[in-house]
């Protein structure tokens, strides 16, 4: 499959970060893999290396949440064709619609990330 080069995780919950990648790897569905706890060490990340092709991210975290993350990217204008994947256990229509109003955000999601997402968000926004 490998439609992604290179995707970031950033959410807090190890135990989700490592399902996340299990599936992925599963699924032969990126070359590379990183893992961020928070969007501080997101940026950091973003900051330093090369752009990922997707994020899946989480809102809330400690230090720098989901939404902060978002606002930091815009403002800074790095990575400007990442395409952000809200992976959440927030159901709230208040978070839906502050995540889809960043140009990056492409889908709003509820966790956990499953094989249908990953051929959704891939089959939709990946095809060469």
């Amino acid at each position: 499959m490998i439609p992604f080069n290179k995707v970031l995780l950033v959410d807090d919950d190890q135990t989700m970060n490592f399902l996340s990648q299990e599936v992925l790897k599963y699924m032969n569905a990126a070359r590379e893999i990183q893992i961020a706890e928070d969007g501080l060490v997101a940026c950091k990340l973003m900051d330093r290396q090369k752009c990922p092709d997707i994020i899946f991210l989480d809102i809330r975290m400690p230090r720098m949440d989901g939404f902060d993350f978002l606002e930091r990217l815009e403002k800074n204008g790095v990575c400007k064709n990442v395409k952000v994947v809200m992976l959440t256990s927030s159901i709230r229509k208040e978070d839906r619609d502050k995540a889809l109003r960043f140009s990056r955000v492409v889908d709003y999601c509820e966790k956990p990330l499953t094989e249908e997402l990953i051929e959704k968000i891939a089959g939709t926004w990946f095809q060469h």
